[in-house]
């Protein structure tokens, strides 16, 4: 699967997920460049930061609740784990230690 096709998969899960149009294609890639740049100046601990105040960015808190929720919640959190590790912001070690 190309990259593209998996950003309009995982785009249109959360989408439908929270029932209207909360992140776009566009969106997500330039959230992965800035965790990119994150990481590299602040590291791990600021791409964490970062990382856990992303949803709140697209997302009220009750959607954010609606996703934790969802029997899709596990399978978003692993693709979103699968496209951070594909595009270089996390390694597949970093990414199999947040899945614990």
């Amino acid at each position: 699967m190309s990259k593209t096709a998996f950003y309009r998969e995982l785009v249109q899960e959360i989408n439908q997920t929270v029932g209207r149009e909360a992140v776009t294609t566009e969106q997500l890639k330039e959230l992965v460049r800035q965790a990119k740049m994150i990481r590299r100046t602040q590291g791990l601990m600021g791409l964490l930061a970062f990382a856990n105040q992303l949803p709140y960015r697209f997302l009220t808190p009750h959607e954010v609740q609606m996703i934790q929720r969802s029997p899709r919640y596990r399978e978003l959190s692993r693709r979103t784990l699968q496209m951070l590790v594909m595009e270089g912001v996390i390694t597949p070690f970093e990414a199999n230690m947040v899945r614990i």
